[in-house]
């Protein structure tokens, strides 16, 4: 059978990886088809598959080292523990509308600013919501988002 040929291959891989790293499931699922693909071939070692899978090789070594603690073959171990932290100021909702308005120009909120920016996006919050964030921790929030300074200047 000829070998099919998928156009933008990095795009398409680093989209795939992105959406498996995207939930806790999806974690999970990833570790576990990892896992299947060392099993399915004796030839196969940690090394290959993480390349594939866009993991480093001790990742995998770790989760194999998890399976098989105690007894081993209790899937569970492979699912991680919840983190604790500090909890976020924005809500779901108001993160959900902040993606929408930064779809936007920062003077349709009346915020002078030709783009959307730390400063801007911090002044936004106060207005909007009430809440207060340094300039920096805004510009994590974009990162977050995925969004570049010069988002507004795509055409």
């Amino acid at each position: 059978m000829k070998r099919l040929l998928i156009k933008q291959p990095e795009q398409v891989k680093r989209q795939i990886v992105e959406y498996l790293r995207s939930s806790e499931e999806l974690k999970f699922a990833h570790k576990l088809h990892g896992i299947l693909l060392l099993l399915s071939n004796e030839n196969t070692n940690c090394v290959e598959v993480a390349k594939v899978f866009g993991n480093t090789p001790q990742a995998l070594a770790l989760w194999v080292h998890r399976l098989n603690q105690g007894e081993g073959g209790n899937i569970e171990v492979l699912k991680d523990k919840v983190k604790t932290g500090r909890q976020t100021r924005i809500t779901a909702e108001q993160l959900k509308n902040l993606k929408c308005a930064l779809g936007k120009t920062p003077a349709q909120y009346g915020i002078d600013a030709a783009k959307w920016d730390g400063r801007a996006l911090s002044l936004f919050l106060a207005k909007e919501y009430g809440i207060h964030l340094k300039i920096r921790m805004c510009q994590r929030w974009m990162q977050k988002l995925k969004l570049e300074k010069d988002a507004n200047d795509s055409p």
